[in-house]
């Protein structure tokens, strides 16, 4: 696992969040929250809590990330398991399904640029401190491990996306 560490400029990405109908009112939570923190921060969707697709709101959110590569994303929806396999299906997303305060910032340590969370899953001020954690955990981009395992995610990547 790589190592990580508090980073207070991380408070200076720009942070793309996006949910379905069911992670929606945990969206509209987190987002005051990250904004409060003085995070900026884009709704990349929904407006409303009317039913609707996963993959077309982890799509806007990973298109972001793609043209960013210093920003980072946080997807909502009912278990967090759609939305992350969704995020998983675009180039250069690496998308970490979290829970917890463990597996958020291992999300970070393994590289991730985009955190999934499920809404019916864990409680609202679990859900600020797994999306806080992910948000100002920084990686060791220079580490060899960390270094190695992205390059071979690339090269899978170009070989099956």
């Amino acid at each position: 696992m790589g190592k990580f560490f508090v980073d207070k400029e991380r408070c200076m990405t720009t942070v793309f969040i996006g949910s379905d109908h069911a992670g929606f009112e945990y969206k509209a939570t987190v987002l005051r929250f990250l904004q409060d923190k003085g995070f900026k921060v884009t709704d990349c969707g929904p407006a409303a809590k009317e039913r609707c697709d996963y993959p077309d709101f982890s799509s806007l959110v990973c298109k972001e990330l793609q043209k960013d590569p210093k920003a980072l994303g946080v997807l909502i929806c009912g278990s967090g398991i759609g939305m992350s396999i969704s995020a998983n299906k675009h180039k250069g997303v690496r998308c970490g399904l979290a829970h917890d305060y463990f597996t958020a910032i291992n999300s970070r340590a393994e590289g991730c640029n985009c955190i999934a969370l499920g809404e019916r899953v864990i409680g609202i001020e679990v859900a600020k401190q797994i999306i806080n954690s992910f948000l100002t955990a920084s990686i060791d981009e220079n580490g060899q491990e960390l270094k190695s395992r992205l390059a071979r995610l690339k090269e899978i990547e170009e070989e099956n996306l």
